[in-house]
């Protein structure tokens, strides 16, 4: 039977050494704020900013929470966030936005130094010159996951599925690293046989966005599997696993929900912590 890897111990670690950093900085009377950003009604984003909300009261942080209309304007979005920018310790967009807005240029309005998810051009540029203060929350999440659960990487044939520059470039990159000394693939919709990869991996991660799209006959005996991919089927909510009869196959496994979800979060408040501590 496989482990399941919960996420839920991995982020009350992590929560436990950001409320220490936050509890040390409100000794000043100087709260730690942090500022998020919705445009329009998303479902998916007002749930996801509830939690976070719910977290920063939880580790007493002060959210401001800015609710855009579906129409606002690229202009008026950058005039926000430059205001706002001027009174917080840590300011996140939550994506997707509108497609009428380009979020590449609204996440690059954002300071680096208060670029709390780490996704400014900036900041993912840092990754690559091993000068980077923060790692962007979800490929955080996954690195404390195998940290966590003693998952080794030495050596190990990892392969990310997906080519997102917000999740499978930064834990590509940091996993070749001499940190984690991983070999890594990364494959994708124009891969024209994945299961020449999967079924060498040691650990896969997937980050497509399909439901149930990797089976027990996509991965070897022993493999660790991550699913961190998340879509909608019929009003339902699915990870990229179809985990019907793959305890069989694999060791261990990080669950959709349950896995790196719960990290997720908790990640982007020790982000928060690292940008108090070194601005």
């Amino acid at each position: 039977m496989e482990q399941i890897l919960f996420g839920a111990p991995v982020a009350e670690q992590l929560d436990e050494i950001s409320k220490n950093v936050f509890q040390e900085h409100s000794k000043d009377n100087k709260k730690p704020h942090l500022t998020a950003i919705t445009v329009g009604d998303n479902p998916a984003s007002l749930l996801y900013v509830t939690r976070k909300q719910e977290k920063a009261v939880h580790l007493g942080v002060e959210f401001n929470w800015l609710k855009l209309d579906t129409d606002t304007s690229q202009e008026t979005l950058e005039e926000v966030i430059s205001e706002e920018s001027k009174a917080t310790n840590g300011l996140i967009i939550q994506l997707p936005l509108p497609s009428h807005l380009n979020p590449e240029e609204a996440i690059n309005c954002i300071p680096h130094e208060i670029d709390v998810d780490g996704l400014t051009s900036y900041n993912l540029g840092s990754l690559f010159s091993d000068t980077y203060k923060l790692i962007p929350a979800t490929s955080l999440a996954v690195l404390e996951l195998l940290n966590y659960y003693n998952i080794q990487t030495e050596d190990k044939n990892i392969v990310i599925a997906g080519r997102s520059r917000l999740v499978s470039a930064p834990l590509a990159k940091i996993l070749s690293s001499k940190s984690y000394n991983a070999n890594i693939s990364i494959i994708h919709s124009r891969t024209t046989n994945q299961k020449l990869f999967t079924k060498e991996a040691d650990i896969f991660i997937s980050a497509i966005g399909s439901a149930k799209m990797y089976d027990s006959t996509y991965f070897k005996n022993g493999a660790t599997i991550i699913d961190i991919g998340i879509s909608s089927v019929d009003g339902k909510t699915y990870g990229d696993i179809d985990t019907l009869e793959i305890g069989e196959v694999i060791s261990s496994r990080a669950p959709f929900p349950g896995g790196v979800g719960p990290i997720t979060v908790s990640a982007l408040f020790f982000n928060l912590s690292r940008l108090i501590q070194t601005n």
